[in-house]
């Protein structure tokens, strides 16, 4: 058969742990000792891919994450390996740009997620880095549709900006009933704000001037992403991508340079093929992969206009 990788298909198994870190658990043990998988991809949740990372460390399986939690990456495994940056490439960013702007009052609500805590953990770092107080910080569970009585709370103590931890949907959900409780400042985030979901859940005017930062956004830049916008809008019914689906593409170069390197076709090998790429040139820059998993860092500044996520210039 035409294809593959030394002479081997490649074949894809999918499961959905639901971001239920122990079904995440039993299925990276049905993945490793059943499928008996060369690599991963485990998984999008933070809390879900540190649930994994004993498996796949136990087994010697090369596991990627899209999670952005900085404990991902400091549980000492040779085997994982993070396709985006952590999370305070994230939020320094977006932290230090707003004082920039002048923004000096700001307040966060976070999930209790290991995803929403730690970008409530990174916003808080970065605005004491910037010597400034934070006016309040709410928490709530990942399943929660009501916000009422977290930002009310937030409200009281008049913020310039609100920061946002938390899932795509809730993020839309939140930036709505904090608009709809007269909320006129400048609501931010991280990774799940830059994302058509987050516009669709909040709806277009009430998105409108969100900031967020994001490794890649699907503009024309470099060839790489135009090929890869092309390439992606012909396969999915002419949808934009996001980066979500860039540094799962990222990652899985990357996987796909160790598996022809490796010799013989092992996953213990192509863990340690990875470990050696340098200079990796993706979607959301250069790959340099670190003796603890970490891959890239560095983000931009996002903008929701018209809509659209677009890249920030100011206008």
């Amino acid at each position: 058969k035409a294809g593959g990788i030394q002479g081997r298909q490649i074949q894809i198994v999918v499961y959905d742990d639901e971001a239920d870190p122990t079904k995440s658990v039993g299925l990276a043990q049905k993945v490793a000792t059943d499928d008996k998988v060369l690599a991963a991809w485990a998984t999008t949740n933070s809390s879900s891919a540190l649930a994994d990372i004993p498996i796949f460390a136990q087994y010697k399986i090369p596991q990627f994450t899209n999670g952005t939690n900085v404990d991902i990456t400091n549980k000492g495994s040779a085997y994982i390996f993070r396709a985006t940056p952590a999370g305070p490439s994230f939020e320094d960013t977006l932290v230090d740009f707003l004082v920039k702007k002048g923004m000096k009052k700001f307040a966060i609500i976070a999930d209790t997620s290991a995803y929403g805590k730690g970008e409530g953990d990174y916003q808080e770092a970065a605005l004491k880095r910037n010597n400034l107080p934070i006016l309040a910080r709410e928490a709530f569970g990942i399943d929660d549709k009501d916000f009422t009585g977290q930002l009310t709370k937030i409200l009281q103590t008049q913020p310039d900006a609100l920061l946002l931890g938390s899932s795509e949907v809730a993020s839309g959900l939140i930036a709505k009933q904090a608009r709809q409780l007269g909320f006129k400042g400048q609501i931010g985030g991280g990774a799940a704000v830059g994302t058509p979901k987050f516009i669709e859940t909040a709806g277009a005017d009430i998105a409108e001037g969100t900031l967020f930062t994001t490794p890649w956004l699907h503009d024309d830049a470099n060839e790489i992403s135009r090929k890869f916008v092309t390439a992606y809008k012909a396969r999915w019914n002419n949808e934009d991508p996001e980066f979500h689906g860039a540094n799962t593409y990222d990652g899985t170069q990357l996987l796909l340079l160790a598996m022809e390197k490796a010799n013989p076709l092992t996953s213990e090998n192509v863990a340690a093929e990875l470990h050696k790429l340098s200079g990796v040139k993706g979607l959301q820059g250069a790959f340099n992969v670190t003796a603890k998993g970490e891959t890239i860092t560095g983000t931009l500044v996002g903008i929701v206009k018209g809509g659209k996520l677009t890249v920030y210039t100011g206008n």
